[in-house]
């Protein structure tokens, strides 16, 4: 969601804030599913990570159509993407659901995993450093770049291939050298825009 001048101070109580806070606890129920490893759960964490997936685009509509943007909606948005992504990626590393691209990425899964979770907290540092600083004076929230959107589909795509442990292995290693190009790319355009967050 991109949140203006005028609208930033309006309240974070609304329709597509709302619509957040559920992907959030879908971030919870597909964590819990992971770590219970059983063969239901594991296809119901998949059905609710491509239902993450689906909606997040939905809040950002939602907050267009309503007129109800808010610097918080736009932040909120961008921490639940990193709840969502970042836990079910290290659940899923400890369950051993990479183990079978091994032979096609060295070192596996960690190239993938590492540039993920750089890009990840980099966002989260970011949403922190602009809210402290905003306690003192005016700062613009950066909104993301479209590739930084394809960055986390293409995230949610690979997570659920991971997860249904569908297709055959080489696939599941295209999407995740896919993710680490989009990823880096996506960190790229997106810090050399909000590199501003850091330095101002």
């Amino acid at each position: 969601m991109n949140a203006s001048k005028e609208q930033i101070a309006s309240s974070p109580i609304n329709i597509p804030n709302a619509i957040t806070a559920v992907r959030v606890v879908l971030a919870i129920v597909i964590a819990i599913l992971l770590i219970q490893a059983e063969p239901t759960g594991i296809i119901c964490a998949g059905i609710l990570l491509l239902i993450a997936w689906g909606t997040d685009g939905l809040d950002g509509f939602l907050a267009r159509k309503l007129k109800q943007y808010t610097l918080f909606g736009s932040l909120f948005d961008l921490v639940a993407d990193r709840c969502i992504t970042s836990p079910a990626l290290i659940i899923t590393i400890i369950g051993g659901y990479w183990q079978r691209t091994a032979s096609f990425m060295p070192f596996n899964p960690y190239p993938y995993a590492v540039v993920v979770f750089a890009a990840d907290i980099t966002v989260l540092a970011g949403v922190i450093t602009l809210l402290w600083k905003r306690r003192t004076r005016s700062i613009d929230f950066p909104p993301p770049t479209q590739i930084a959107r394809v960055s986390y589909s293409v995230q949610m795509i690979t997570l659920v291939i991971a997860v249904w442990g569908v297709g055959p292995d080489a696939l599941l290693a295209a999407f995740m050298y896919l993710t680490t190009i989009v990823t880096i790319l996506a960190f790229y355009t997106y810090f050399k825009k909000a590199s501003y967050v850091f330095t101002s």
